[in-house]
């Protein structure tokens, strides 16, 4: 995925060279465009900060920070860049990834200090039913990541809306690609709806085969592709996926999740995502849930 990289490159030479922390935003599921561009994206899509995971380990603080995402998406629908303090204080400047008809996302880069005293306040204001021990160490997290501006603001936010459009481009591409292809469903997409749609553990090659009227072939070459090793790999694969995006979408613990999909044993099923996703599922709910669709009603 050579082009997916040049995106990975950009965004952690503007970390390390500019020390500011950098997070997409997804309001509309691009980053499942493709498996290499969700590949690429995902680490970027939650501030990781220490400050911010500071925050977010008050109830209040996390609350706060996820109900910001719809009025996020709601200015990026203006599709011009701008500057906004979150609740905890911290100024981002936001480019909204998008085209002339849709919002996919956005671009966040923080933390600057425009305005002097106005992060504090915000900060204090936040905290202010928080024992005076988390006030402490917040604040002094704060004073350590939060830095006036000493770059040139326009040539970043230049450079970001370059990256915006390449990213709105290879959605594009994808998408007129996706259209092109034979409206019917290829042997791999029917055998994957239909693991899909049958959680019963017991199901056998044989059965998905008769099922979807493919050939022993076919099945290998769709478990070869998906670079597993045998058909319950192949299964146990298809149900992460279908996992992930329930852990998003539902209010679903993620222990009725595994039972729903099939995995009679809990710890297994977490083994498998953790391995996967290199997250536990109790903590990628807890830190992705309700940040993928914000401009959903």
């Amino acid at each position: 995925m050579p082009s997916y990289k040049i995106i990975t490159s950009y965004l952690e030479h503007v970390k390390t060279a500019y020390s500011l922390d950098v997070t997409i935003k997804d309001y509309s599921g691009f980053i499942y465009t493709s498996e290499d561009l969700e590949r690429v994206i995902r680490p970027y899509l939650a501030h990781c900060s220490p400050y911010c995971m500071c925050i977010k380990e008050t109830e209040n603080g996390y609350q706060r920070c996820l109900a910001q995402n719809k009025p996020l998406y709601q200015k990026c629908m203006q599709r011009k860049p701008f500057f906004g303090y979150c609740p905890a204080g911290l100024c981002e400047l936001v480019v909204p990834i998008a085209s002339k008809t849709k919002v996919y996302g956005s671009i966040n880069v923080s933390h600057f200090a425009l305005e002097e005293g106005k992060g504090d306040f915000l900060r204090e204001r936040l905290l202010k039913k928080e024992p005076e021990s988390r006030k402490i160490a917040a604040r002094l997290l704060y004073q350590q990541f939060v830095r006036p501006v000493s770059i040139d603001i326009n040539e970043l936010q230049y450079s970001l809306a370059l990256l915006a459009e390449f990213l709105v481009e290879i959605v594009r591409n994808a998408n007129e690609a996706q259209q092109q292809k034979d409206p019917e469903l290829s042997d791999e997409n029917r055998i994957r709806a239909y693991i899909a749609e049958h959680t019963d553990d017991k199901i056998l090659a044989q059965q998905v085969m008769s099922a979807c009227n493919v050939t022993r072939l076919s099945l290998k070459t769709c478990i070869e592709n998906a670079n597993v090793k045998n058909f319950r790999e192949f299964v146990n694969g298809i149900r992460l996926e279908q996992s992930e995006r329930l852990l998003l979408e539902t209010d679903k613990t993620p222990k009725e999740i595994a039972t729903s999909l099939g995995f009679k044993d809990y710890q297994h099923f977490c083994r498998l995502f953790l391995d996967k996703i290199k997250i536990t599922p109790s903590d990628y709910q807890k830190y992705y849930k309700h940040e993928s669709h914000p401009g959903e009603s």
